[in-house]
């Protein structure tokens, strides 16, 4: 009988080492595989206004899940958006959206490369600036279809993603809800000399560094997850939450999956850059509570931090130079 559960927990133990070394593998891969980028585009030099979107999620009111830029193609009526998300490599057109506008008679081309779909050519408004743009990405078997009489109110038709801020200097100001994009740093930004490393990843992974009780970590920054303030492991959860607060449990969406995650408001102070800033909100996702603690301690990473810290900041990524600042004054 002892030997039947010691092989029993031997051949457990070996498929926990497996899984979290096959996890260990992709999550690697997730951030540092090498991940090419064919999108081109100008732009005018103007503030981009987003959006803060929200959701009702079961019961419960989920407020900035997302934050969305307003679209505008020339000879349409209709309300068009993308979303913000520094979490997606490529900047996406849905493809449903993509064969709605061809359909309308918009003339988009499109190109293989790599094996993966793109549109050569297609020039729009995001906000107020005008951009030309080429090599966007086409998300297979996703988005909305629609004709010329569609009464939606706004219709998500794609994704900006960190490709779109590749060898380029980014201004989030989440106060005032803008964004602008530079070729170099202006006169203003020049005179700014708090400015700190990160690394960003072949992938076009925004990796900050910041240090929580004396501990030195890297957070993905994520703008796709908006609403949250970090997404970590159920122990850094546990040890960044009043453990006398009720958790809120919800299913929250991605790419169009529902993921099921705990939540908690926290007061936790972290140091990033040089500036202190608050986690207002500490989560984790009830489904990889088993593997996250073979895997974590292989991994750079340390949580996905979404915009809750610096919704009342300016957040400036460079990453030609690679290097970031947080500014907490309007500028």
């Amino acid at each position: 009988m002892k030997k039947k559960i010691g092989y029993a927990l031997l051949i457990i133990l070996i498929c926990l080492l497996i899984a979290g070394y096959i996890g260990i593998r992709k999550f690697n891969s997730f951030i540092t595989k090498e991940t090419p980028n064919y999108l081109t585009y100008t732009s005018e030099s103007k503030p981009i206004h987003f959006d803060w979107a929200n959701d009702s999620i079961g019961n419960y009111y989920e407020k900035q899940t997302a934050m969305t830029i307003p679209l505008k193609i020339k000879g349409f009526d209709h309300r068009f958006y993308m979303q913000f998300d520094t979490g997606s490599p490529f900047s996406f057109i849905y493809e449903k959206d993509f064969k709605s506008l061809k359909a309308l008679g918009i003339p988009l081309n499109e190109v293989i490369k790599d094996k993966e779909r793109y549109i050569e050519h297609l020039d729009f408004v995001l906000s107020d600036a005008h951009i030309k743009a080429s090599m966007i990405k086409i998300l297979p078997n996703y988005g909305n279809v629609f004709d010329k009489n569609d009464t939606i109110p706004k219709i998500k038709i794609g994704t900006i993603g960190s490709d779109f801020m590749d060898n380029r200097i980014i201004v989030i100001d989440f106060t005032n809800q803008k964004i602008r994009l530079f070729n170099k740093r202006p006169p203003w930004m020049l005179k700014l000399s708090n400015f700190k490393p990160f690394d960003y990843t072949a992938r076009r992974r925004i990796m900050l560094p910041v240090i929580i009780d004396n501990k030195k970590y890297e957070f993905l920054y994520d703008s796709g997850c908006s609403a949250f303030g970090l997404i970590t492991i159920k122990s850094r959860f546990l040890s960044y939450t009043d453990k006398d607060t009720a958790p809120l449990n919800y299913g929250a969406n991605s790419w169009g999956n529902s993921i099921p995650i705990v939540s908690k408001p926290s007061n936790k102070i972290f140091t990033i850059g040089n500036t202190e800033l608050q986690l207002k909100r500490v989560s984790y996702v009830d489904m990889y509570t088993i593997t996250q603690p073979l895997i974590t301690p292989f991994t750079r990473i340390g949580g996905w931090m979404g915009n809750q810290p610096f919704n009342e900041s300016t957040l400036i990524i460079d990453t030609k130079k690679e290097e970031f600042v947080i500014l907490k004054d309007e500028i």
